[in-house]
């Protein structure tokens, strides 16, 4: 069942009311910067924000605060004050650009269409209806669990607890079999005092407020966000980042994750079913640290994994008095994403990184080299006809 909400973000999770709140406000600035710009106003109900707009511009400046939620991160781990100023430069970049006649998303859509052809990519342009729309998708599955994702895409397998061994995760068989490897660096780096000053953002909480039901203790050592390894800490972590990537682990991010003692996480959503996690317990309380996804919960092991679809309500909890709970946590591809797809995505997440002209042209460039000559052969085979969908009108 598809139901109205608010326009969130991948990352992939959105407090319907913050996002309420931030989008308020930006209207609110925008009339108070010009009286030519006061016809643009949005009205609030219980089911997410019902906008209003009388232009073609103010409809794709409505659209870009979903599209800067989504860019953000699956799951917004790093934070730091440049980050964060970082972010709200690129918010406002995003609002402006609208306001052009090619607009940002538009030009997007005609970069996807040339670099992969239009019928490469019709799961990802319906996904993007659905986001754009206002929608998501919300269904409670027998013998599963409750599901709810705003950034969705069809045909995917709704698994709550995937099995590690059904031949879709051989990198994670990999990293079970040399855990003890990844164990032995990360001991290294906790009992190194000068870790802090030696990483970037190490042991960071949640960035953004929509992570409130990560609380205040829940915190992570990034290593790769939103498919970009980062640079500094990966470096840091040299034995961790050869065995993912010799392992062709589908990675869009990978962190550390810490639970104090006596702490967990409130149950949740992450909004996203074409991403799953993956956990390797690393140093966990066996049987007294647990997640919970759907109607299923499992105990985290040491030097074991566990593939989750976090789309499904899911919380956590390190019921232990005096141990830490430390995870490798690998966010991931769905293995029925094709190769184009999982590519596609990626351009997007770029090209919202910067969405200027320039900067969704650069990220054209940089997806059209990453492309394998395989997929180039097929793309010459297929039409490129078709439309946009909703992107072509703009946004409805």
């Amino acid at each position: 069942m598809v139901t109205p909400a608010h326009c969130p973000k991948p990352r992939l999770r959105i407090a319907t009311s913050r996002l309420q709140s931030r989008f308020t406000h930006l209207c609110r600035r925008r009339q108070r910067a010009t009286d030519q710009h006061s016809h643009m106003y949005a009205t609030m109900s219980t089911r997410g924000v019902q906008s209003i707009v009388h232009s073609l511009h103010d409809a794709c400046a409505t659209t870009s605060n979903a599209y800067f939620h989504l860019r953000n991160g699956v799951r917004g781990n790093l934070t730091s004050r440049s980050k964060l100023a970082t972010r709200a430069r690129r918010r406002d970049v995003l609002y402006v650009s609208y306001d052009e006649p090619d607009s940002a998303v538009g030009l997007i859509g005609k970069a996807m269409d040339d670099i992969y052809g239009n019928a490469n990519c019709i799961r990802i342009k319906k996904s993007l209806d659905l986001t754009l729309s206002g929608a998501e998708v919300h269904r409670q599955i027998e013998g599963k669990g409750e599901q709810r994702a705003s950034s969705y895409i069809e045909g995917l397998s709704a698994i709550p607890y995937h099995d590690v061994y059904n031949g879709n995760f051989i990198w994670m068989e990999i990293l079970e079999r040399e855990h003890e490897h990844i164990q032995r660096e990360l001991e290294g780096a906790l009992a190194n005092p000068e870790l802090a000053t030696l990483g970037n953002s190490v042991w960071a909480p949640a960035a953004r407020e929509e992570a409130i039901a990560y609380g205040p203790n829940w915190r992570t050592l990034v290593l790769q966000d939103r498919c970009q390894w980062e640079n500094v800490n990966s470096q840091l972590f040299p034995v961790t980042t050869a065995l993912l990537k010799d392992s062709k682990c589908p990675s869009v991010e990978v962190f550390f994750a810490r639970q104090p003692p006596k702490t967990g996480i409130k149950p949740h959503t992450d909004n996203t079913n074409f991403i799953l996690t993956a956990h390797l317990g690393l140093d966990v309380p066996e049987q007294l640290s647990w997640m919970q996804v759907g109607d299923f919960k499992q105990y985290w092991e040491n030097g074991k994994g566990l593939v989750a679809d976090t789309s499904f309500i899911h919380s956590t909890a390190n019921e232990s008095v005096e141990k830490d709970r430390y995870v490798l946590i690998v966010r991931f591809w769905h293995p029925e994403l094709n190769e184009v797809e999982c590519q596609a995505l990626q351009f997007l997440f770029d090209a919202l990184d910067d969405p200027t002209a320039y900067g969704i042209s650069a990220a054209a460039q940089r997806a059209k080299e990453r492309l394998p000559s395989r997929l180039r052969r097929r793309k010459k085979k297929q039409s490129s006809g078709g439309g946009l969908g909703l992107l072509s009108k703009g946004m409805l």
